[in-house]
């Protein structure tokens, strides 16, 4: 089974924000990925994300999960300070999991 985490406007070439991209789900019935928290609080400190992304699959609880995708709600670029960091400057990262990487890592 195919699921999204993006969902793409072409002709504006942007994303769409958190809600948006739901709604587009509904209406396409297409199934979004596992989201863990709308309202997350993102902190400061990296070993806290890292924690965060140690858990089992939502889909599959026999396997560890790869990690946790962070993003705004609403999309932000930042042309100025991302300095080709980002991909196409937008703001949105992954914490990854320590243990996916001891089982799957190269």
């Amino acid at each position: 089974t195919a699921m999204f985490f993006n969902f793409f406007y072409i002709d504006k070439y942007i994303y769409a924000d958190f809600q948006d991209f739901k709604e587009k789900m509904r209406i396409l019935q297409l199934d979004p990925v596992p989201v863990l928290e709308e309202n997350y609080l993102l902190e400061s400190d990296i070993e806290v994300l890292v924690k965060k992304s140690i858990a089992k699959s939502v889909l599959n609880t026999e396997v560890w999960r790869e990690g946790v995708v962070i993003r705004p709600l609403t999309e932000i670029t930042d042309h100025k300070d991302s300095n080709g960091f980002l991909h196409n400057d937008r703001v949105s990262f992954k914490a990854i999991n320590p243990e996916f990487l001891l089982k799957y890592g190269d």
